[in-house]
């Protein structure tokens, strides 16, 4: 509701609601309605209100707000949640403080919670992982832990290793916006190769125009399986059919899912931390860009890998 990476200026929260940047303009959302909201949307799981800061270089005066406005809030929202029995995930605050975040998380977890969210939205990762450590160390093993802001493979790796349990599925949405199609493996999908590769393959390039092959052989999403090559999906892209973002974003979810599969397989097996060298040896680990930054639309029968153009008519 609050982006910490939207730089945009947002009306500050007080003590007694929460601004809510909404297309009708801001909204101020009080415990009260929160708790209305909740009675009637019935979700599966309920994260407590959270003051979040916006502001990287905000004081040590308005980081202690945060936490005090946040355990407040928490308080307010409990006997709501549990009088309708939905498990609420409480959120670890602290901003850019070690010190708070440690002070959060002690406070929280003296509640009776069902779980916890923590926060690196916005962090760098040299700036993020002392602060994600400080926000974890004091919160019980036998409740799950959500991470925001660990979406890469190498952080999901990076979080699991510290004890997150869930992530944000954003990945596959980002690359999908960039035309990118995930191909990664972890544990025993992956079959150690001479040098690095990429993680991803990128659709909009020309040279993928007459590839009549699948996304990744290896691969039964629907996308694989069925199959459409990547010279289709390419030109799908090219011709800016919705059909080539369809494909791709269910290739790239049912990739992710694969991926979280063989992390628990590797976990169960004893052989994390193992496989998790591998895969960071194996791959690149540039930022992935958008595959069409550059690109020039190609011919249609370029694009479709056909030798003959096709015949216009204009009637007038």
């Amino acid at each position: 509701m609050r982006d910490p990476q939207n730089n945009n200026f947002v009306t500050f929260n007080t003590d007694k609601y929460l601004s809510v940047d909404t297309h009708g303009g801001v909204r101020q959302v009080t415990p009260e309605l929160w708790a209305k909201v909740l009675d009637i949307y019935r979700p599966d799981i309920y994260a407590a209100m959270a003051d979040i800061i916006c502001d990287k270089d905000a004081k040590m005066k308005r980081i202690k707000r945060s936490v005090d406005r946040t355990l407040r809030w928490l308080d307010d929202c409990l006997p709501k949640a549990k009088q309708i029995g939905i498990p609420i995930f409480a959120p670890v605050m602290g901003h850019t403080s070690v010190e708070e975040r440690q002070r959060s998380s002690t406070e929280t977890k003296e509640r009776d919670v069902e779980g916890y969210t923590v926060s690196v939205l916005g962090l760098q990762q040299d700036d993020f992982l002392p602060l994600l450590q400080a926000s974890l160390e004091s919160l019980p093993s036998d409740k799950p832990k959500l991470a925001y802001g660990l979406n890469t493979p190498e952080h999901i790796l990076l979080g699991i290793s510290n004890g997150v349990d869930l992530f944000d599925g954003s990945y596959a949405y980002k690359m999908t916006e960039r035309g990118r199609a995930i191909t990664l493996k972890f544990g025993i999908q992956l079959e150690k190769k001479d040098g690095k590769i990429d993680k991803t393959i990128n659709l909009w390039d020309t040279k993928l125009a007459q590839t009549f092959e699948p996304l990744d052989r290896s691969c039964e999403c629907y996308s694989c399986s069925t199959p459409h090559t990547k010279a289709y999906i390419h030109h799908l892209l090219n011709a800016h059919e919705m059909l080539g973002t369809i494909l791709l974003m269910g290739h790239n979810i049912y990739q992710l899912d694969q991926f979280m599969r063989y992390i628990r397989q590797s976990i169960a097996n004893g052989t994390f931390k193992q496989d998790m060298d591998t895969f960071i040896d194996q791959y690149t680990h540039d930022n992935e860009v958008d595959g069409e930054q550059g690109h020039v639309d190609e011919l249609d029968a370029d694009s479709l890998g056909v030798a003959v153009k096709k015949k216009r008519t204009l009637v007038l």
